[in-house]
């Protein structure tokens, strides 16, 4: 959840390390910090809040050399406080400690200290780290730091800087990402290669026990046994590393008008070829995972396998799928949905797939992640870099990638008629153009939220593929703007959920299936009735059909296609929403983009 960065080089490392957790701060922005090396002791500036925070607290004469290592921070032990903060010194400040992760013992390795007069200043977890490292220290950094990571348990990355060797970076991997760059004027360690990636020519991913120690003209990997080890570095061009639109006022709303070219790109990219030949394979089920928007994106998959092929799939939140018993036998095909690559949850899940005999397909926008290097093949979303929490472009690239694959599948299976199949492939690739369509309601759908700002609950509704993508509308519009929501199939209405319509509420109705439409207008009306307000999402040939207050009307297209659409007006929703309420769209509260930690 966190993000690290460290520098080795020929510049000023605070300025280096203030530009890596600018990129980084989507990761985590409830404090930072830097630790600044300078061959005889070390520099530390650490402030709660924002980036901005800690750029005013630092003073430029004061945090000079060219080595160093920075954090921006997501709590989860302790609160968001100046003593909280990263980086950590040890005692008498030889040593400072960067941490992405959850050390689970570190109770137990706090009592170790203190039983040998070395006590904790701060309520985290990281703190046991630098302690660690100094204790086993009897002369080389190298070997202190693999003692104390052997008695770490949990997930951890960490950077690491002495003040017993100069100009040296050490960075440590065990289930939280960390990536070496390689630049001309320096070498990096980062959580994320999108923060360096401006700096870097080449890049390698760590792998779990390796450790590396950088220097500004050489970088050497070891195992945690402490053997050296041989590696390549990739080049970052042609990954797809874009950066913010030009003239958005903020991040999230520069990538919902992003939507229409990062479709057309994940369709120009999708390897057909190659998932023939894999969907040609032995498959005797599917079975979807995800967390979040990538569960979201999952369940289009189960209703478009479900609609065209008759096919049944299975789709798991993630962390369930940890905890329940899944049966591997059946030939089954997993499939891993996940924005970053890096989500903790969804990691441990295609590990236990694996285990089991299970291929994994993985759909992921970060080509150097984790999750495509774990998993058997990749089918890669072009979307670039998405900087705001919320997921909006990655979404729907994620879910045209799935409509595409079930597409696939029904031609190599038989399950759809040639001429049906054809249609059917014309309609997905007009979808680019069409969400080009759905942008256009960006100005609309601003004046409708200067109307339903201060709604108390909104509530998503749908059936069938609309059901789907109501949950993430609700999803988008509660983390975004915190406004309660939740979303039901339309048909259960009148199954609790009409006991919570009344002025003040509002329900939004997702209709894109002609043979629901009736039915659903019907809902509008109930809802109505009882004096709450109404927001309608429907083809352009039925806006009619609906007395809603407000009716959004998209592009005619399949209904199982439709989230792809439908999912701009909402996202629309829920930016002006949150923006009219004073939120900050692109950093909610509590919230992290990569979510690192189980």
């Amino acid at each position: 959840m966190c993000g690290i960065v460290g520098y080795a080089g020929e510049e000023e490392a605070v300025r280096v390390l203030l530009k890596g957790l600018k990129n980084l701060e989507y990761r985590g922005y409830d404090s930072s910090g830097v630790a600044i090396a300078d061959g005889t002791h070390l520099f530390l500036e650490k402030k709660a809040g924002r980036i901005e925070n800690l750029e005013r607290a630092i003073d430029p004469n004061a945090a000079k050399g060219t080595c160093g290592i920075g954090h921006t921070r997501w709590a989860t032990h302790g609160a968001a406080t100046d003593e909280n903060a990263h980086p950590f010194f040890s005692r008498y400040a030889k040593f400072a400690v960067v941490h992405n992760g959850i050390i689970t013992n570190y109770l137990a390795l706090a009592r170790f200290l203190g039983e040998r007069g070395v006590f904790l200043t701060s309520d985290t977890d990281s703190e046991v780290v630098a302690h660690l490292i100094d204790y086993y220290y009897t002369g080389d950094v190298l070997s202190a730091t693999l003692r104390a990571v052997k008695d770490l348990n949990g997930s951890f990355a960490l950077g690491v800087v002495s003040v017993y060797e100069k100009d040296v970076v050490y960075g440590v991997r065990k289930d939280s990402p960390l990536v070496i760059g390689r630049g001309k004027k320096g070498n990096f360690i980062c959580s994320d290669l999108s923060g360096i990636s401006e700096d870097c020519e080449d890049f390698y991913t760590l792998a779990n026990g390796e450790i590396v120690r950088l220097t500004p003209r050489e970088i050497r990997l070891f195992g945690f046994d402490g053997k050296e080890r041989s590696f390549s570095f990739e080049k970052t061009s042609g990954l797809d590393l874009a950066k913010k639109t030009e003239g958005a006022e903020s991040f999230m709303l520069s990538e919902i008008r992003e939507v229409p070219t990062s479709l057309a790109m994940t369709i120009e990219s999708y390897p057909e070829e190659e998932m023939k030949r894999l969907l040609s394979g032995k498959i005797g089920r599917f079975c979807l995972i995800g967390c979040g928007s990538a569960y979201h994106a999952a369940l289009l998959f189960q209703a478009a396998m479900r609609e065209l092929c008759g096919v049944r799939t299975e789709a798991y939140v993630a962390s369930e799928f940890l905890t329940e018993r899944w049966d591997p036998s059946g030939d089954p095909l997993v499939i891993a949905v996940s924005q970053s690559g890096e989500t903790a949850d969804t990691l441990q899940a295609v590990r236990k797939a694996k285990s089991g005999g299970a291929k994994v397909l993985c759909v992921c926008n970060v080509r150097a992640s984790s999750l495509v290097r774990l998993c058997d093949a990749a089918l890669i979303t072009r979307c670039g870099v998405e900087r705001a929490v919320a997921a909006t472009k990655t979404y729907a690239a994620q879910a045209i990638h799935l409509l595409r694959l079930a597409l696939t599948y029904a031609e190599i299976s038989g399950k759809m008629k040639n001429e049906e199949l054809a249609l059917y492939k014309k309609e997905l690739a007009l979808l680019p153009e069409k969400a080009q369509e759905a942008i256009e309601l960006e100005g609309y759908l601003s004046d409708v939220c200067l109307r339903v700002r201060d709604a108390e609950a909104v509530f998503f509704l749908g059936r069938n593929a609309d059901y789907y993508a109501a949950k993430e509308g609700s999803l988008k519009l509660k983390e975004i703007s915190y406004v309660y929501s939740e979303a039901y199939p339309s048909g259960e209405l009148k199954h609790g959920t009409l006991a919570l319509m009344e002025k003040g509420v509002y329900a939004f109705m997702i209709s894109t299936n002609p043979a629901l439409h009736e039915k659903n207008a019907s809902s509008v009306a109930e809802v109505k009735a009882r004096g709450a307000g109404a927001i309608a999402v429907t083809n352009e040939s039925a806006a009619g059909l609906f007395n809603a207050d407000y009716a959004i009307a998209i592009p005619d297209c399949p209904f199982v296609f439709s989230p792809v659409i439908t999912c701009i007006p909402m996202q629309f929703f829920s930016y002006f929403t949150a923006k009219y309420r004073g939120c900050d769209t692109d950093k909610p509260r509590n919230l992290a983009k990569s979510v690192t930690v189980e």
